[in-house]
């Protein structure tokens, strides 16, 4: 792709109007271009004002009158006319608020449960027994690992605390190259923030050089994404580039609380969730929480973070025990 042809389909870009081709055509591009990539920050920050000067424009406010006046309609709606027809039968208006409350409440409970029921099942097959593998799409397994894979703190806190800005962090490092500081050579940020980045891309990469699966090595460094600091080793993977990140959780109180020692623990490498549009998978050890995020489809983001996760769980975990 040239660089007039990327202007010309800049706006359909960042509008995500593209095909998926076109737009890896484009990611591509960006990764060698630096004027293009200044062209886009440019056309974002543009789109960014306007949309913000559109919402906060004095015409598009709703009045107060007009707020309470939408606010008393539905709740006449809502109450009023039933509690009239009711009463006409002989029913108490208070009775059949109070009655009317109850049930709502009642219903309300029994959504909730059942589609925390779905939730529980559908964490319980993600994480089902480790030894047999777990089949994907392809109809491949992704093997078994050990039973020292990730200890006792709930993988809830990586989820909740962590892994939004680990998406974060890949869309704006690894795919869109606009986070506010610079990144520095990971073997330097070993030295000066966390030993466990040093060697951290030995770790990904097997003992012939190469990632797993057949994934291709792009480059490592340390990036900072709304003040976290992550280890950002990135990689292409059918196609399309991967984000592995590690980052410490030391700023995480319930973490240090549920901390467990490494030993007769399950292994959880799981599909945390999906996050801006991208896969996130992730697991853990005692200090730090380890994500691979891409747009690739679920099964494939999870095995390769099945992967690469035993070699690097190791190196992890060997670096915290001697800290």
């Amino acid at each position: 792709m040239q660089c007039r042809e990327f202007r010309d389909i800049a706006d359909s870009y960042l509008g995500n109007e593209l095909i998926v081709e076109t737009n890896h055509e484009v990611i591509s591009h960006l990764e060698h271009c630096s004027e293009c990539r200044c062209e886009l920050a440019a056309r974002r920050e543009l789109r960014s004002q306007l949309r913000e000067a559109f919402i906060k424009a004095p015409e598009n406010q709703m009045s107060e009158e007009f707020g309470q006046r939408l606010s008393a309609r539905l709740h006449e709606q809502a109450f009023g006319r039933s509690v009239t027809a009711l009463s006409r039968r002989g029913w108490h208006p208070s009775v059949t608020l109070r009655r009317t409350s109850w049930l709502a409440l009642a219903a309300c409970l029994v959504l909730a449960a059942g589609f925390g029921l779905v939730l529980v099942r559908q964490r319980m097959l993600e994480w089902s027994s480790p030894q047999g593998g777990q089949e994907l799409a392809g109809g491949e397994l992704t093997p078994s690992y050990p039973a020292q894979l990730n200890p006792g703190i709930p993988v809830s806190i990586v989820k909740t605390e962590l892994a939004r800005d680990a998406a974060g962090d890949h869309r704006d490092c690894a795919v869109h190259f606009r986070l506010a500081e610079k990144p520095i050579d990971l073997e330097v940020a070993g030295r000066k923030y966390d030993p466990v980045y040093a060697n951290l891309t030995k770790a990904v990469l097997s003992e012939q050089g190469d990632v797993p699966l057949g994934a291709e090595f792009v480059e490592a460094h340390s990036c900072v994404f709304e003040g976290r600091r992550f280890a950002h080793i990135i990689l292409r993977y059918h196609g399309q580039l991967v984000s592995f990140l590690v980052t410490e959780m030391g700023d995480s109180k319930e973490a240090k609380t549920n901390a467990a020692p490494l030993t007769n623990q399950q292994a959880q490498v799981i599909a945390c969730s999906q996050l801006d549009g991208y896969q996130v998978s992730c697991f853990q050890t005692a200090r730090h929480a380890v994500f691979i995020v891409s747009d690739l489809p679920e099964g494939d983001n999870l095995a390769l973070a099945r992967a690469l996760a035993p070699s690097v769980f190791a190196h992890i975990t060997r670096v915290e025990s001697a800290a």
